[in-house]
């Protein structure tokens, strides 16, 4: 009987011994996938699947440099990936740069015509030479709902409050006059280069915002609106929106444009979007690094 007893304690341990190893092997390979690392083709198919529209077979959001398969150390979110953004994210440890415009200097980032300029090809070979990743995320940032851009600038502008409808850039502010509202966006964004078409003691208060570069029939389109007297937008060609508005004035309708560039007028877009990829990438860190406003003014003639 005692030896039947012993035969039966030693089965339980045995038993035990076979679970627990069992377990130990699970958690040997559970941690194992937990810590490969994080390519970049993993974290578009990310944000693929964030984003609530679906992702376009014809787009400029497409790998402008590096290879997707590359293990992710960290992502930059940035308007433009300039030259001093890119070396700003290496010297940081990021070396994935997503950026919201095109990187080589006109929309599709075709090279063809840049192959033997030397401020090309040095931008170039940093990226490569420092095993560096760019993506833009253009399209589906502006078509994802509610666009990412505008949720950014209209954080910027401080005008949330005063959105007429939810997400048209539509908006009501307390009187003023056009004078008041352009010092305001030129503190707001420490803007060096903000232009306006309108007399400076115009009253107004109905404000329609437009980001980027639309077009100027869209930007016209927003100034036809009754409920729009000023337009704040980035960038016009001068003789389409600018010419439309001085026309409207001199026939005694009350319009009136402020530029603020392209950069002030989307940038907080894509520190939001910093903020966004961090609630579905905690493997590497995420950061956003402005461009900044290009232009400087000099002091008016007096």
């Amino acid at each position: 009987m005692r030896y039947l007893s012993l035969l039966f304690l030693l089965a339980l341990c045995l038993s035990a011994c076979q679970v627990e190893q069992d377990k130990s092997t699970t958690e040997a390979k559970a941690i194992q996938v937990n810590h490969a690392p994080l390519k970049a083709k993993q974290v578009i198919d990310r944000i693929k699947e964030q984003v609530t529209c679906e992702w376009a077979a014809k787009t400029v959001d497409t790998f402008k440099e590096g290879n997707e398969e590359s293990p992710v150390t960290g992502i930059a979110s940035t308007f433009l990936a300039t030259y001093d953004v890119l070396k700003r994210a290496h010297a940081a440890g990021l070396n994935m740069v997503i950026t919201h415009e095109p990187t080589y200097y006109n929309h599709l980032d075709e090279t063809a015509f840049f192959e033997e300029d030397p401020v090309f090809q040095k931008k170039r070979d940093f990226i490569r030479d420092n095993n560096m990743i760019v993506f833009r995320f253009h399209d589906h940032w502006h078509r994802t709902q509610p666009d990412g851009i505008s949720l950014g600038m209209k954080e910027r502008l401080g005008w949330t409050d005063y959105e007429i409808r939810p997400n048209d850039l539509i908006f009501k502010l307390p009187t003023q006059s056009l004078q008041a509202l352009a010092d305001y966006l030129q503190e707001r964004f420490q803007a060096t280069s903000v232009r306006v078409v309108g007399p400076k003691d115009m009253e107004i208060s109905k404000v329609g915002f437009s980001m980027g570069s639309p077009g100027s029939r869209a930007q016209i389109g927003i100034l036809r609106m009754e409920e729009v007297e000023v337009l704040v937008g980035g960038e016009t060609l001068e003789w389409e929106t600018v010419e439309y508005v001085r026309d409207a004035q001199a026939q005694g309708r009350k319009k009136a444009l402020i530029l603020l560039g392209h950069a002030n007028s989307e940038e907080a877009g894509m520190a939001y979007c910093a903020e966004w990829l961090k609630g579905f990438i905690s493997e590497v860190p995420v950061q956003f690094i402005p461009a900044g406003d290009p232009f400087w003014t000099p002091a008016a003639p007096k």
